[in-house]
């Protein structure tokens, strides 16, 4: 028995076999990623074959502790009409008049806010998660490191 283990008595809970390992939040942090890195290339496919109309709020619902305000719309491309779901500014009222951001090559894919804007704000969440991923990598690896006295 050296000298250390006398003086300090039984193992505490900090020594590294009490603690949870990291690894396990690894596939966790890769799941948002790929989700929102696909989501953020799909909207800017769209956001280069986007087209604007002119369309009428149907309907608005605050969502999310009142913080987000969604609304049903409706738009025509044509002669056809068409009809999303989408967040919208806040004081967005039933009946107003709203740009419709939609596909070109399918007007079924619409928002009320500009695709490139909608792939810039998914693609903030992949740096949010990358940067989560490299810190939590970081912490495995120095953990796994030998300790020096």
């Amino acid at each position: 028995m050296n000298f250390f283990n006398s003086v300090s008595g039984p193992r505490s809970r900090n020594d590294g076999k009490s603690r949870r390992p990291l690894w396990p939040l690894v596939p966790f942090l890769l799941l948002p990623i790929v989700f929102f890195g696909r989501r953020a290339v799909v909207e800017k496919d769209s956001a280069s074959r986007q087209l604007t109309s002119f369309g009428t709020l149907l309907e608005c619902e605050q969502r999310g502790h009142g913080i987000e305000n969604y609304c049903h719309y409706m738009f025509y491309v044509g002669d056809e009409r068409y009809t999303g779901v989408s967040e919208a500014e806040q004081g967005a009222v039933f009946g107003q008049t709203a740009i419709v951001y939609y596909d070109s090559q399918d007007p079924r894919v619409s928002a009320l806010e500009d695709f490139s804007e909608r792939s810039r704000t998914n693609m903030r969440f992949v740096y949010f998660f990358v940067v989560t991923l490299a810190v939590t990598s970081a912490l495995i690896l120095w953990d796994r490191s030998p300790r020096r006295l």
